[in-house]
């Protein structure tokens, strides 16, 4: 069971993969964040939603024997 559980908390780092593989998607001006376009804004948004991520995954794969 821990095997299967470490295996599945590593797929959350292809979640910000996804997020930003496919520029033309948040290639758009609208809708603006405190005058960001959303292409910076957005991208930006990824940054601690992948820390985040990143260290969830960490503390699920971390054996301390």
């Amino acid at each position: 069971m821990e095997k299967s559980r470490s295996k599945a908390a590593l797929w959350l780092l292809v979640i910000p993969y996804i997020g930003l593989l496919w520029p033309p998607f948040y290639n758009i001006r609208e809708p603006a964040l405190f005058g960001f376009p959303f292409f910076y804004w957005y991208q930006l948004l990824w940054v601690p939603i992948t820390a985040m991520l990143t260290y969830i995954a960490y503390r699920s794969t971390r054996h301390d024997d």
